[in-house]
């Protein structure tokens, strides 16, 4: 659910970067704890669909990375088949 969240968030706002308490903040629609949502970012930077870098000691900014941005929509239009099937 988190990275659904956080995917649909980017691709309304493709330049938005932020921290994991302003991702939990301002791009969630749902109250999610903090590890759920760095857990999301984390496989999302594995895909390499996000960028993660450090800004200061211990803080990571967030962003999506868009040369992945054609296997984002792909995916997302994946899973909202796959949620449109669950409901027949």
């Amino acid at each position: 659910m988190a990275i659904k969240q956080i995917l649909g968030y980017l691709m309304q706002h493709p330049d938005a970067k932020d921290t994991v308490k302003g991702i939990l903040q301002w791009w969630m629609s749902t109250h999610l704890v903090e590890p759920r949502v760095q857990e999301a970012l984390d496989e999302l930077v594995a895909k390499g669909w996000m960028i993660q870098r450090q800004t200061i000691p211990s803080q990571q900014l967030y962003g999506l990375n868009k040369a992945k941005l054609e296997e984002i929509k792909a995916y997302l239009q994946r899973l909202g088949s796959q949620s449109a099937g669950e409901g027949e």
